[in-house]
């Protein structure tokens, strides 16, 4: 049990946050949305300055980084791809102020819908006391990633019925 107390203390513990949305779009244009690193703020809306520092920018091992701002509280996150399955999966390892893994499935509904799942697990810095004050932030952590995914879904869907009336 004294172990357990000083890894509370010490590291705290994570904070877990599970999204769902449906996307009025293919799996293929969500990926192509999600993927677009330059273009992230246009559905993260807390975040903006993207800018890929490693030298590919698709597949295992994509370095980003971005300004991430929520609820008055301001850091910059480095992140490292760590799994790219295209149309199905991107795991995204936290690297910044705030540690964890960002994991977002998709899963086709028929070919003009997609399950959107994503769960973020965040370790957060100064241990016991960082742990409260981002579990006192879940719930708006929680309502600013579930407007990302409804802004995300729009963006689908203009993008889906845009490519739908092109000859």
């Amino acid at each position: 049990m004294t172990g357990r107390l000083v890894g509370i203390l010490t590291r705290g513990w994570p904070v877990v946050l599970e999204m769902v949305e449906t996307a009025p779009g293919p799996a293929e244009v969500v990926w192509d949305l999600l993927t677009d690193w330059d273009r992230q703020g246009d559905w993260q809306l807390e975040a903006r300055d993207f800018v890929v520092t490693s030298d590919h920018r698709e597949g295992v091992g994509v370095v980003a980084s971005a300004t991430v701002s929520i609820g008055g509280i301001t850091t910059r996150d480095e992140i490292r791809v760590v799994e790219w399955q295209p149309c199905k999966r991107l795991v995204i390892e936290h690297r910044g102020w705030v540690s964890g893994r960002g994991d977002i499935l998709l899963t086709p509904l028929g070919a003009d819908r997609t399950h959107v799942f994503w769960t973020e697990k965040l370790w957060p810095p100064l241990g016991l006391l960082g742990a409260l004050g981002l579990t006192a932030f879940r719930p708006l952590m929680r309502r600013v990633f579930k407007r990302d995914l409804r802004v995300l879904g729009a963006l689908v869907r203009a993008r889906a019925m845009g490519s739908a009336t092109r000859p």
